[in-house]
Parts: structure tokens; C-alpha cells; sequence
């Protein structure tokens, strides 16, 4: 079987490198699973097909970036890459804008036989599309998403829903490709602890919550030396700066900025402790899926989460729940969790690797979605009485 995985995601830009990074781990996963998987992005200069750059954009530059992103994107696609030709097509949501609702019908119209298999990455989102542009593209959102049901055969979904749109869903988690993530193998001990959360800096990754909670510690008698290093940049650097400085606590964190790659291997070798997004709930999601969270089972580092995932029970000794609200993060549990693992788990960076090994791999997260593209049966509809 062929497929195509459509991802409208511009690879110019840093903080898109883990979109991008799952875009391709999906794409090897599928293609493993369920046959030849070709792949087209974006860029600023014109869309991507592989590694080939298949159109240029007519006019480039920030004042044209989303009426490229949004309207010529989808229009090339459908000319340049034949859509109609695959089995099936895995594309990450875009919202239901004009454009991509013509695509996907010029696709079905042409190819009633193709499978349309929407990602939507987050579910609701409106939450997270705040600025004036995006509220425009909220509009038409609203305006043109019952339409979806025409074109789209079922959605993936990594929180649970059994229905989006009115569309079937296929709900799984997210995985990581394990064989491209270092083990951060380790035997640390002492006083200083370091910590890490990588992210693009948004209000739901809740740092300021790791803030509050650290100045918290750092003023009780017998405070551990801590260090936070904040990997990432976004919307809310300049407050969280600010933030440290009001509460005296910027001699103990760094903002290291956008690392990958090696740079990035070498702060996580550092690290004793890794924070997933604390401020979910500010988004009204109580369940995630974070890729973040996976990211450091396969490295071997314990993370601290705040919402419900399926892949990470409770009792998992290598994982400290905290609420999902507005309450500063208590640090003195956190440092008493670490030294706990420690003694009682010595081992458990390795523990996490296989964990990760067997549970968190694309290939395993996909095989639902690859085997409806294979039988066509729906797992939802198969589920039924």
C-alpha cells in the first residue's frame, strides 16, 4: 500500500523540530506497518515532498508566511503530489480552513477509495490558539469543520475521544522512536540536584509553577542546592525572566534556550529529574499524551507529571504525580522521591529504557491505525455490540 503523510509545518523555524522529528518517526513506523510512506511539509520557500522542494511560494517573507502556510500550501500539494494516487493520507490537522477543505475534496472526488486519516493533536484546542491570526483562523474553523464529515474517513486522537466532528476516532498515545534517543546512563548521587523541562514556553507547560514551588524550597532550613535548567524558547520566556527575578530564585535557573542534538544529550546527562507540562489543565485537558514525558522514559530520567496518562499507571516507581492546579510544585516531595528511587531502585534508568522499548514505540502506537488502513475495519465500529 502507498501512503502520504501531509504535515503543514514549516521546517524553518526551531521550535518546530520535535513536530517535525514525530512527523518522520511516524512516517518510518507506517511504513514498517503498513507500506511505502512518501512525506510533504512545508518550508518558507515552497512545500517540501521528501527532501525536494516541489513549488515556490510567489512572494516570501513574514508579512506572507501565512497566506502561504494556509492557502497556497494545499494548492500545490494537490497539483505537484497526485494525492489521489495513495491508499491512504495521514495529515495533521490544520484547522478546517477553506483551502484544505477544497484539497480534501478534490482528493475524494478523484479517489472516493483513498483513506483520510485526520491527527488532531490536541483536542479541544481552542484554548491554545490566542493570537489575532489565529482567531481568524478560529472563524473559519468554526464555519467549515462539519464539512470534515464529507471528506474524512477517521481521526487519531491522543485523548480518548471516540467521536470528533461527528468522525469516528481512532484514539492511541504518542511514541517516540527509542533507537534515535540516548540512554542518559548514570549512578548519581550528592546534595545538588538538577533538574530539566524542554519546551516551547507556553502559559499550559506550567513552569511557573515550578517556580513559584522552587522559591518556596529554597527558603526552608536545610534546602537542597537545585538547579533548573529551562530548555526552549516561546510566547512566555519574558515573563517566567521576570518571574525569577521577583521571586529571587535566577541564580538557580537557566534559560539554555533551543538545544538539540548532542547539546541537548549533554544537559540531560546532567540532569536527576525531568518536568512535563504542569499546566494542562489550564487548556481544560485532564489527560495527556505528552511526547515530552516519553522522551524521558527512553532517556532513563524520572519526570514529574500533572495529568492522566494511559502509558504511565499509577505505581510506576520512576513517575511523581502532582495535582493538575494552580499549586506551586512541591519540591521537598520531589527531592524526597529522587532519593527514594535512588535507594530503592538503583537500576532505574535501565528499568525505563525497556519500558520504553516495549511500550512506547511508534510502530506499537500505530498498529491500529495501520491495520484499519490494511482490512478497513474500524476499531470503534468493531468494538460495538
Amino acid at each position: 500500500m502507498r501512503g502520504l503523510l501531509v504535515c503543514p509545518i514549516s521546517t524553518d523555524l526551531p521550535g518546530n523540530r520535535g513536530i517535525l522529528n514525530k512527523m518522520q518517526y511516524q512516517r518510518t513506523a507506517l511504513a514498517e506497518l503498513a507500506g511505502t510512506m512518501d512525506v510533504v511539509c512545508s518550508s518558507v520557500r515552497g512545500p517540501l515532498f521528501g527532501n525536494r522542494r516541489i513549488a515556490d511560494y510567489p512572494v516570501t517573507g513574514r508579512a506572507f508566511s501565512s497566506f502561504n502556510h494556509y492557502v497556497l500550501f494545499y494548492h500545490y500539494v494537490w497539483k505537484h503530489c497526485r494525492p489521489a494516487e495513495y491508499d491512504f493520507l495521514y495529515i495533521r490537522y490544520p484547522l478546517a480552513i477553506p483551502s484544505f477543505l477544497l484539497f480534501l475534496r478534490q482528493t475524494k472526488k478523484a479517489s472516493p477509495d483513498t483513506k483520510i486519516i485526520l491527527e488532531v493533536p490536541t483536542f479541544p484546542y481552542r484554548q491554545e490558539l490566542r493570537g489575532p491570526k489565529q482567531r481568524v483562523l478560529l472563524v473559519f474553523d468554526d464555519l467549515g469543520r462539519a464539512r470534515l464529515r464529507d471528506y474524512v474517513d477517521t481521526i487519531v486522537t491522543f485523548y480518548g475521544q471516540q467521536k470528533i466532528f461527528g468522525i469516528p476516532c481512532i484514539p492511541i498515545e504518542n511514541g517516540v522512536d527509542v533507537d534515535t534517543i540516548p540512554l542518559t546512563a548514570k549512578s548519581r548521587s550528592g546534595q545538588a540536584i538538577s533538574m530539566i523541562v524542554v519546551a516551547n514556553l507556553a502559559r499550559w507547560h506550567g513552569i511557573d509553577r515550578i517556580l513559584r514551588g522552587l522559591a518556596e524550597y529554597l527558603e526552608c532550613e536545610g534546602a537542597r542546592p537545585i538547579v533548573l535548567n529551562i530548555v526552549g524558547e516561546g510566547p512566555a520566556r519574558s515573563e517566567l525572566s521576570a518571574l525569577c527575578g521577583k521571586l529571587g530564585i535566577a541564580n538557580a535557573v537557566r534559560f539554555r534556550g533551543v538545544h538539540e542534538g548532542s547539546d541537548l544529550d549533554t544537559i540531560f546527562s546532567s540532569s536527576d529529574l525531568a518536568l512535563s507540562s504542569l499546566g494542562m489543565h489550564r487548556l481544560g485537558l485532564h489527560r495527556s499524551s505528552s511526547l515530552k514525558a516519553r522522551e524521558y522514559c527512553a532517556r532513563g530520567i524520572p519526570f514529574v507529571l500533572s495529568t492522566d496518562d494511559s502509558d504511565f499507571s499509577a505505581g510506576l516507581p520512576f513517575v511523581h504525580r502532582v495535582p493538575a492546579d494552580e499549586s506551586p510544585l512541591d519540591v521537598a516531595a520531589v527531592v524526597d522521591f529522587i532519593d527514594h528511587l535512588r535507594e530503592c531502585s538503583p537500576d532505574y534508568s535501565m528499568d525505563m529504557r525497556r519500558f520504553a522499548e516495549e511500550r512506547l514505540t511508534w510502530k506499537a502506537k500505530l498498529e491500529p491505525v495501520a491495520r484499519y488502513v490494511r482490512t478497513g475495519k474500524h476499531p470503534a465500529r468493531e468494538a460495538l455490540p
